[in-house]
């Protein structure tokens, strides 16, 4: 980001092996600031800018956080400022050795809504009343990680939880006042975002994910409509051109490799997709940056 770190906290476990990943950073942006480059995030992220203004693309997705709002990042995303003005933020950053989002995050349905969702980025909005939740929690986090206790690890994959579940609160609650069915009350959808996430790169079919989540193409696709996505090949394919993407920009992989590392047998059916959406080719892209 172009934001300036204030003061940095890390989780330190002592151990050579399954050495877990948790940062927690102040930041702040004294002057308007503009960094208009890619980057991509190696770790999960949620950033909570308490008071300031910015705007930000994941991926595909553009949006703008006026006064304080939050938003996530999960690795390998596509992350740029595009512009902001920060007197005040934090960023929470981990990997899944310290807090696996697919399995322990599916019990407060952070997966698919929160992180691993390319399709949609979860911005939201915190208002004064709801401040002072999220600043209680980041204190108890600065706290422990300055004076490690026993449990130390638990106890901060317990105040992650705890940020994570009052952010789905007020994103289950800002979702109710725009759309008629919320992501919460729909776990199938939720499940078969985190699907594609995982398998985009063997299954190209709707026929494939709607037979691991026992419903039909035609019934997945009206649970879709009825959230804002488009079709469910769509956003198979939206996956695949994210990805795309990004290996056309952050690796040196040919395109035929890049074709083959995203299941296509046959490269030049690849480069028709690729070409069809994005409307450059998959050389053209590369090369303009």
């Amino acid at each position: 980001m172009a934001l300036v770190t204030e003061k940095k906290y890390a989780f330190e476990n002592g151990l050579k092996r399954a050495k877990a990943f948790f940062e927690l950073t102040s930041l702040r942006v004294d002057t308007y600031c503009v960094a208009n480059r890619d980057e991509v995030s190696s770790h999960f992220k949620v950033i909570w800018i308490e008071d300031g203004t910015g705007t930000y693309l994941v991926d595909t997705n553009e949006f703008s956080v006026e006064g304080s709002g939050l938003f996530t990042l999960s690795p390998g995303q596509i992350f740029c400022v595009k512009s902001e003005k920060i007197k005040k933020a934090y960023q929470i950053e981990f990997d899944s050795e310290f807090y696996c989002v697919e399995s322990h995050g599916k019990e407060i349905a952070c997966n698919g809504l929160l992180f691993n969702n390319v399709h949609q980025a979860s911005v939201i909005s915190v208002g004064e009343a709801d401040k002072p939740i999220f600043e209680i929690i980041l204190n108890q986090m600065i706290s422990e990680l300055e004076n490690k206790g026993l449990s130390h690890k638990e106890l901060l994959i317990s105040y992650l939880r705890m940020f994570l579940i009052h952010a789905l609160r007020l994103l289950e609650k800002q979702e109710s006042e725009t759309l008629p069915v919320t992501h919460q009350s729909n776990q199938q959808v939720q499940d078969f975002i985190a699907l594609v996430d995982k398998q985009f790169k063997n299954e190209h079919t709707v026929k494939g994910y709607a037979e691991q989540l026992f419903i039909s193409p035609k019934s997945l696709a009206k649970k879709l409509h009825a959230l804002g996505y488009p079709t469910p090949l769509q956003l198979i394919q939206d996956r695949i051109l994210i990805e795309a993407k990004r290996l056309l920009k952050f690796s040196q992989m040919s395109i035929k490799e890049i074709a083959f590392e995203l299941g296509f047998e046959d490269p030049a059916y690849f480069s028709r997709l690729f070409s069809k959406n994005v409307e450059l080719s998959p050389a053209a892209y590369r090369k303009q940056g």
